[in-house]
């Protein structure tokens, strides 16, 4: 092999990665691959992720509260918005909280403290859904928001 084809394939080689670590960088990967004839795999947005991590920690955070709450007030009927909580949890891959809540001793403030924690996850899932880049991801978090505000109903429906 002689020195320049040596040099000319050491510079096509280190141009070939500068292009992909740069579309990397800037999120153009998909884009510089579809241009060269490669079908890419689209990478979900990282704001995306972020909003995902949130809806679980939410959604993770909804269901302890109502398994502590049906615990210590065991005849208020919570069962279904439980099964609700953890299909959510479910449907955004969240796991159980570490710990347990604190729960009102009074079955009224106990129902007061539910309703906003229905109210507050609903508007933040509401607010997230405008941001999900994904339109997979905000039909998501436009039925968990639909479905913790109808969560805010059945709670008032306990007084």
């Amino acid at each position: 092999m002689t020195r320049r084809v040596l040099l000319g394939t050491a510079a096509a080689v280190a141009g070939g990665a500068a292009l992909v670590g740069g579309a990397h960088l800037t999120g153009r990967l998909d884009d510089v691959a579809d241009a060269v004839g490669i079908q890419p795999k689209p990478e979900p947005d990282p704001r995306d992720n972020r909003l995902v991590g949130r809806a679980a920690a939410s959604a993770a955070t909804v269901l302890a509260t109502l398994e502590a709450t049906a615990a210590r007030h065991p005849t208020m009927p919570l069962a279904p918005l439980i099964s609700l909580a953890r299909e959510q949890v479910a449907a955004v891959g969240g796991r159980p909280t570490v710990g347990t809540p604190v729960v009102a001793e009074s079955p009224d403030e106990a129902v007061m403290a539910l309703e906003a924690l229905f109210r507050a996850a609903s508007s933040d899932r509401a607010t997230d859904c405008g941001r999900a880049a994904s339109p997979d991801l905000a039909r998501v978090l436009a039925s968990m928001s639909a479905g913790l505000a109808q969560g805010v109903v059945a709670v008032r429906g306990l007084r």
